[in-house]
């Protein structure tokens, strides 16, 4: 899973890596820098709409489908499986038509209690497959838009700090998958495997556990003799 991740982005670069036209680019709503976000935080997403112009905002961490009653559910959904995304009727709907790409700077997992950093080698914006939903109390209240981190089974280096890992967007796919006139339903699998060599790429180092908020959070933990997974 993916339960902690950190956001230190220029939001311009992340827009023209994106796609996303400056004028919808809604920096005001976009978090600042963090090196532990977590869930019901606010993060960032790129989507599309259905006129085709991709959007950069800030969303809710925790997807509330627009079903819901209340946005205090009896479970987690911070995370969605690719393997059930399709078939649970919490993301069903956004796994069809409201697909999105959440940027990170890097994510954390952890190996029993010791939490490890992961982040492309060359410190590029990690393009983490992510589900919205737009979501409000009542027909008076405003719209508030949420989302879901997709993850998958882990494979090479993270496969052993922890059985999973966020599914990656890569550019040859961004298109289908941000475009919400496809099912998303019949994407999933091309993603998926389309993420893995990104997946395989990523470097990681153990960090201390983390508390407070700052750069320190991503600092390699050194220690005198080699490191020992198992």
């Amino acid at each position: 899973m993916c339960r902690r991740f950190a956001i230190d982005l220029d939001w311009d670069a992340v827009a023209e890596r994106f796609a996303v036209d400056g004028e919808e680019v809604d920096v005001p709503a976009l978090p600042g820098p963090s090196y532990g976000v977590s869930p019901k935080q606010t993060i960032a997403v790129v989507a599309q709409g259905r006129d085709g112009r991709r959007h950069l905002t800030g969303a809710k961490w925790s997807l509330i489908p627009r079903w819901s009653t209340t946005d205090d559910l009896p479970y987690p959904t911070y995370n969605a499986r690719v393997e059930s995304a399709a078939s649970k009727p919490t993301f069903a709907d956004s796994t069809r038509a409201m697909r999105c790409v959440i940027p990170a700077s890097g994510y954390f997992e952890w190996h029993g209690s010791r939490p490890f950093y992961f982040h492309a080698v060359d410190e590029a914006p990690l393009p983490m497959a992510g589900l919205y939903s737009w979501w409000r109390a009542s027909s008076s209240a405003p719209w508030m838009l949420t989302a879901t981190i997709i993850t998958c089974e882990a494979v090479a280096g993270p496969a052993t700090v922890h059985d999973r890992m966020p599914m990656m967007v890569t550019s040859g796919v961004r298109d289908a998958w941000l475009d919400p006139a496809v099912d998303g339903s019949t994407l999933l699998s091309r993603v998926h495997d389309a993420g893995e060599s990104l997946s395989r790429a990523l470097a990681f180092h153990e960090v201390a556990p983390l508390d407070g908020d700052g750069p320190e959070l991503i600092r390699p933990v050194v220690r005198e003799e080699p490191l020992r997974l198992f």
